[in-house]
């Protein structure tokens, strides 16, 4: 006799249904977790800002205290008054300071007048040479201790900073553009960020929230990334707002390659015989 059948026997057939309906409770709930938590987990995965693995990625090289070597080109400017500026460089990484240590060689042009310029950062130590630099006799090299003109930090629109990466990670968009750099191949992502504050010095552009009088701007960027979400080329359009109606905006153009990641590099201060003391 099938259990749907009446026995006669209410308090049977009730217990009956109860457990009846405490099995299919078990079975529901079983099937929830089975099919349920893969789709929450991807939902959840592709909430995550688009360059997360990105962000992970640079802080893995820095907590290993990697490397990596760069190229970077600047214009500055419109027409004759645009300044171009070549840089090659290598840095290396520190856990807690992302670029711990760096060697640039920067060659800055306008006109037909080249300035060459050479900075050795190592930790809160600089070390610089360039054709403007007055420096003693017998000398080539002056040093300066905690100058933060010189020193990479993370306010920079930099490819290699974090903060910038989470900043412009807002509007991030992956697109089908594909590209081969450092002999792999690339995903491009694509964006536009609007800072409160931008300036300028010689570690680089720098953004921040709203100070005063100092005027803002949009960064308009292009990144590339390789197969282990480490930046491979990174394009930028900085536009500066003008600071008063009689002023027009200023534009900076950046292209950067970032190539051979982990290649170990060593960076060494000067000879100290050929140092001197900046005033």
């Amino acid at each position: 006799m099938s259990w749907l059948q009446p026995s006669g026997n209410k308090a049977e057939i009730g217990g009956a249904e109860d457990d009846l309906m405490r099995s299919l409770c078990t079975l529901l709930g079983v099937l929830t977790l089975l099919f349920m938590s893969p789709l929450t987990g991807a939902a959840h995965a592709q909430t995550g800002d688009p360059l997360d693995r990105a962000i992970s990625a640079l802080k893995g090289k820095f907590a290993e205290k990697s490397s990596v070597l760069f190229s970077r080109k600047t214009r500055q400017g419109f027409g004759s008054d645009a300044t171009l500026t070549v840089v090659y460089g290598k840095h290396r990484f520190a856990a807690n300071a992302g670029v711990r240590a760096s060697d640039v060689a920067e060659v800055s042009t306008m006109g037909d007048e080249p300035v060459h310029f050479r900075m050795i950062n190592i930790g809160r130590d600089t070390y610089t040479q360039g054709t403007w630099a007055d420096v003693p006799k017998g000398k080539k090299w002056l040093h300066w201790q905690d100058a933060d003109g010189f020193l990479w930090s993370q306010n920079l629109v930099d490819a290699l900073n974090p903060k910038f990466l989470r900043l412009i990670s807002r509007n991030a968009e992956k697109t089908s553009a594909k590209g081969r750099y450092d002999g792999v191949s690339t995903t491009r992502y694509d964006g536009l960020a609007e800072v409160g504050l931008l300036g300028s010095r010689q570690a680089g552009i720098y953004y921040g929230t709203k100070d005063g009088d100092w005027a803002g701007g949009r960064i308009k960027w292009k990144l590339w990334l390789g197969p282990d979400n480490l930046p491979r080329r990174f394009q930028a359009e900085i536009v500066h707002e003008p600071y008063g109606p009689e002023q027009r905006a200023d534009t900076v153009r950046m292209n950067v390659l970032y190539r051979g990641w982990g290649t170990p590099v060593r960076i060494q201060a000067p000879s100290k015989n050929l140092v001197a003391e900046a005033g």
